[in-house]
């Protein structure tokens, strides 16, 4: 229905006094009655203020629009007031708005469908024309204004800036608010006005109170340079996952459609790619550079552990020696036999692997912060550091003083570099004179100033750690549970990168203090128990709750599934990005439920595969072999899907949970 059938000269206030939402509500609603709009004045009043307490009816630029839909309406018209004084009050969902055009829809009850919709989306749309909504405020006469009302176009008044944008760019957007009307399709305009405008192709969706009108096909988003969201309300994101997004509230594309086009162009970023953020969690990678450069040199240590863990866990399996009986009587190797011999010389590369890993991690961490000169003083500097011959202490300074020294070098390396230097030595910084000077520093302040300290804390923190885990059985499962519920808590940003570097000290550190018979497994088998539940449980979440998921969430979920086998937890990124609190909460959940039982049951992991599948492709001890370790994960990741599958809903649900801008 055009809105121009709906508004008479005797339905029009010019220049009103009232001061408050109330009184002009009620001016508007007498003047409905004396033109024999109502059946009773005071039923639709209190059906008004009804409607009111639901949702704000202001919008901006001095707008508001309350309305009804009720028994009192014998048909439907739209009733406005312009006021002399602006209302400051009125609740507006922008909080500047101050309201000076009020226009009050009137619907019969009877009116079943959209037809209210229909009505408010024309109304919202025509507010979209430049100049429109000043030329009602500066109508001289109520036939200039309905004239207005009733026109088609409007001439603008705006000074255009000549902006150059190229204009082969592609654009897709989603505009949507919680009413489905003003925001909805005013930010759609103004899209649409800004694409026209500056000679850029832009398509889009609007997700309003009649559902979804002009839908994104597969091959516009495939296509398209940006994808800009301007909504006031949470979305269904999966389908942009990998392209470059940006979102805004809806009356941004509303007030100025092109900055916000020339904005996103500039500023958008990929969608669920490592780096994402909700709230202040940085998924998938952490922006803090200490953390940064500590992952760099794990990085470069994960192989070597790896290939020594497994080396040496291989060895150790025919280090326990038997007696006629079967019975194990004794550990150690029979060098008698050439098998016993290279079962010895291999367990020895293990134990000469794990020595060498905790220098080769500082001079990465190192490298990361100030290039290859870096490298042989941090190395060495670690090197002496864990030395407990050579520091006179019980044990070496473990990952701790590995990560002291990496960082004293870097800042060490980097101060040398600024010095300015005689052109005549220059050629030999990098190679002689900055490692020669940074060597001589580091090791000297290692020796004796923090090495020995170092080591002493650290053998008192893990012979603690060690005498908990002996004497109270529950520490296993607590300190599992814990590491599993960091692991699943951002999919790979700082708070995961923190629980894998401390399950991989606290297992290098007591390898080197105790051996390989005394070290902790615990958090670092935790860790890698945990760390494909949130990608698996995702996956398997969309097999059993198929409804729940549309189509592109499949696709997406059967990606994850590929990451997740491998061990990679970003494979859950995208879901968390479009459903926060659900994945992070059913992530955390099932990391802890993998975590403590990996803990409990007392697997130990070597290296590997942090997956079910890690149990074939690796070396992990375990009570029951092959089927522990896939009981402990499974049991994660099966948490996580129930939690996923029951607290999302199903697609159909979804579709219909559309609010009604009228009751």
């Amino acid at each position: 229905m055009d809105i121009k059938n709906l508004i008479d000269r005797d339905l029009i206030v010019l220049d009103s006094n009232s001061k408050t939402k109330e009184s002009v509500i009620e001016e508007l609603i007498t003047l409905l009655d004396e033109n024999g709009v109502l059946t009773s004045k005071s039923g639709f009043y209190n059906d008004v203020l009804s409607r009111e307490k639901i949702s704000p009816t202001g919008l901006e630029d001095g707008l508001a629009i309350p309305h009804a839909k009720s028994n009192f309406v014998k048909t439907p018209k739209i009733v406005v007031a312009r006021l002399k004084s602006c209302i400051e009050d009125w609740e507006s969902v922008d909080d500047d708005n101050k309201v000076c055009l009020v226009f009050l829809l009137a619907i019969p009850s009877k009116h079943q469908g959209d037809m209210h919709i229909e009505i408010l989306k024309n109304l919202t749309i025509s507010f979209m024309k430049d100049g429109f909504i000043d030329s009602l405020k500066n109508a001289k006469n109520k036939d200039e204004f309905l004239t207005l009302l009733s026109s088609e176009e409007v001439t603008s008044k705006k000074i255009e800036k000549n902006l150059k944008v190229d204009s082969s760019k592609k654009i897709v957007a989603v505009t949507s608010c919680p009413a489905g009307i003003a925001h909805t399709y005013m930010a759609a305009e103004g899209l649409l006005k800004a694409g026209k405008e500056l000679n850029i192709k832009i398509s889009v969706e609007k997700q309003g109170a009649l559902g979804t009108e002009d839908a994104l096909s597969e091959k516009e988003i495939e296509e398209a340079d940006v994808v800009i969201l301007a909504v006031n309300r949470n979305i269904e994101m999966d389908r942009f996952v990998g392209k470059k997004l940006y979102q805004v509230k809806a009356n941004v594309a509303i007030k100025d459609g092109k900055g916000l086009i020339l904005e996103a162009l500039e500023n958008a970023t990929v969608f669920g790619a490592k780096g994402s953020k909700v709230g202040k969690i940085t998924l998938g990678k952490t922006e803090n550079k200490a953390v940064g450069h500590i992952m760099a040199g794990l990085s470069y240590m994960v192989p070597m552990v790896i290939a020594s863990g497994i080396i040496l866990s291989i060895a150790n399996i025919f280090a326990f020696q038997k007696n006629e009986l079967g019975q194990i009587v004794n550990w150690g190797f029979d060098r008698s036999t050439n098998f016993g011999f290279l079962m010895a010389k291999m367990f020895e590369i293990g134990q000469i692997g794990f020595k060498l890993m905790i220098p080769l991690f500082a001079g990465f961490i190192a490298n990361s912060m100030a290039g290859r000169p870096a490298i042989a003083a941090a190395m060495i500097g670690a090197y002496i550091a864990n030395d407990a011959a050579y520091l006179g202490t019980q044990t070496g300074g473990g990952f701790i003083s590995a990560i002291l020294v990496a960082f004293l070098t870097g800042y060490i390396v980097n101060l040398l570099k600024k010095i300015k230097w005689p052109k005549v030595v220059q050629p030999l910084l990098g190679i002689m004179v900055i490692p020669v000077i940074s060597l001589f520093l580091v090791t000297m302040i290692v020796t004796f100033m923090i090495g020995k300290p170092i080591a002493d804390l650290m053998d008192t923190l893990y012979s603690t750690l060690t005498f908990l885990n002996d004497n109270y059985t529950g520490m296993p499962i607590i300190i599992g549970a814990i590491i599993g519920a960091m692991i699943g808590f951002d999919f790979g940003g700082p708070v995961n990168k923190t629980a894998l570097i401390f399950g991989a000290a606290v297992f290098t550190d007591t390898v080197a203090k105790y051996g390989i018979q005394g070290a902790n497994f615990v958090p670092g088998t935790a860790a890698q128990a945990a760390i494909s539940v949130a990608p698996l449980g995702i996956w398997l979440a969309s097999r059993i709750f198929k409804n729940k998921f549309t189509k592109q969430e499949h696709i997406s979920a059967a990606s994850a599934f590929g990451m997740g086998i491998v061990g990679v937890t970003e494979g859950a990124i995208p879901f968390v990005a479009s459903n926060p609190v659900q994945m992070i909460t059913a992530s955390v959940i099932g990391g802890a439920v993998a975590g403590g039982l990996a803990g409990a049951t007392g697997c130990k992991f070597y290296g590997g595969i942090g997956s079910p599948i890690g149990t074939f492709i690796g070396y992990i001890e375990q009570p029951v072999p092959f089927l522990t370790w896939i009981a402990c994960t499974f049991a994660g990741i099966i948490t996580t899907a129930l939690i996923i599958g029951f607290w999302r809903k199903s697609i159909a649900e979804n579709e219909n949970e559309l609010e009604e801008i009228l009751v």
